[in-house]
């Protein structure tokens, strides 16, 4: 479909509409431009165990809430290329929020067809999970370690990716380089640090070229990061009193201070195939130091150890934390049909455990708290995988502390069952 040149800024109109253009416009004899428009949607229903519940299965449940219809996610995305320069602008309604799910410009390197230079708001180039579609992610979401390290997947910043797909001996090799606000899908940043994040993926599979064997690959990942200090109080693991928890450091000199804000992860993908189908295991491990707040009336447990978007107001408490999750995918024979299973688990306070969190004079509170959670899970791929109908439980278990709320494990398992369409 030709169009003239005045015609394509008309086309970021079509944004809030299901309609999906491809389109090809000719400006100059040696000059091609191509726009498109794309999208998807995720309705679901949701029951939990009980009303008003934190949850990392699509939020928290409101008070008196124990079910619910939502429209999980709603991606409208326009894309431009012309030469060696590209665009994205992805927009994201949830919950009652219209929000920026990607906005950013990318040089791509002509010569050897390896390097590409991005600037904007993009996916954190960070281990697995972080970097994985939403739309085709095998579990409902995200593992709970992933979503409190990472809780937008996204960040302003300037990125640079070597990838040399045209080179018969390296193209199985992916290296990305980020310096980042680190504050999220927040645009306004809260300090004047940025973080580094590095990213090193091999895809084994492409060098071994068996059928049989269709997945293979492993990667690390590192991150650096700083987190500004509001207050005069500063809180670290130790002894309080000869109480293991936080003990403080108060100093005026702390206002500004920094906390250190660091990753390391691991991650490996394989993928058998056989006559029963594809069988699939992911696995991801991340460990390091994560800033957070203490849990309060207004901050949940979970929330407490969240990586922050915005200044927070409260004392800084510095944690040393480690997860790691595992999924297994099984397609059964050629129908559409895939059965999951996927472990997680994150510890937000490795030097504190069980009946050690929330006792008398610790510092510590439901921030500190530990969960796993298994998830089992049976999906339709329909329409050449543009569409599927998906069920998932999440049995979610926390430590038993000394915080009265967490005594024992709360009842907090949720059933989801979703459908989603992409156009």
């Amino acid at each position: 479909m030709k169009l003239h040149k005045t015609t394509i800024v008309t086309l970021i109109l079509f944004l809030l509409s299901p309609v999906l253009l491809k389109a090809q416009v000719t400006v100059y004899k040696d000059s091609v431009r191509n726009v498109f428009l794309t999208g998807y949607i995720q309705a679901q229903y949701e029951k939990a165990d009980s009303a008003g519940i934190p949850s990392f299965e699509g939020g928290d449940f409101p008070p008196n809430v124990d079910s619910r219809f939502m429209l999980r996610r709603t991606r409208f995305a326009v894309g431009y290329t012309e030469k060696f320069v590209s665009a994205n602008l992805e927009i994201d309604y949830v919950q009652n929020n219209v929000r920026m799910a990607n906005a950013y410009v990318q040089l791509n390197e002509q010569t050897f067809k390896a390097f590409s230079m991005g600037i904007g708001l993009a996916t954190v180039p960070f281990g697995l999970e972080t970097v994985y579609s939403s739309f085709n992610l095998e579990s409902a979401e995200r593992s709970r370690m992933i979503q409190t390290l990472f809780p937008d997947e996204k960040d302003c910043g300037a990125q640079l990716v070597f990838n040399p797909r045209n080179s018969k001996n390296w193209n199985f090799l992916t290296a990305s380089l980020a310096i980042i606000n680190g504050a999220g899908r927040n645009f306004v940043d809260y300090d004047s640090k940025k973080n580094f994040v590095g990213s090193l993926q091999l895809n084994l599979a492409s060098k071994l070229k068996l059928n049989s064997l269709p997945v293979l690959a492993a990667g690390a990942s590192y991150y650096s990061g700083r987190s500004r200090s509001n207050t005069n109080v500063m809180l670290s693991n130790g002894y309080n009193n000869g109480v293991k928890g936080f003990e403080l450091n108060t100093n005026p000199n702390n206002v500004g201070a920094y906390a250190d804000r660091i990753y390391t992860g691991f991650n490996a993908q394989a993928g058998l195939s056989s006559k029963i189908g594809l069988s699939r295991i992911n696995f991801e491990y991340i460990w390091g130091k994560q800033p957070g707040v203490a849990s309060s009336p207004t901050i949940n447990g979970p929330q407490a150890s969240r990586s922050f978007n915005t200044q927070p107001s409260t004392n800084i408490y510095n944690r040393e934390f480690n997860g790691y999750f595992v999924t297994f995918n099984q397609t059964v024979g050629k129908t559409p049909l895939n059965l999951m299973v996927k472990y997680d688990w994150y510890d937000p306070n490795t030097f504190l455990s069980g009946k050690e969190i929330g006792a008398a004079n610790s510092n510590s509170t439901s921030g500190d708290i530990a969960y796993s959670t298994w998830s089992f899970g049976a999906y339709l791929n329909m329409l050449k995988g543009n569409a599927r109908l998906a069920a998932y439980y999440d049995i979610v278990k926390n430590e038993d502390t000394s915080v009265p709320e967490y005594a024992n494990d709360i009842k907090d398992d949720v059933l989801t069952v979703r459908l989603q369409f992409r156009f």
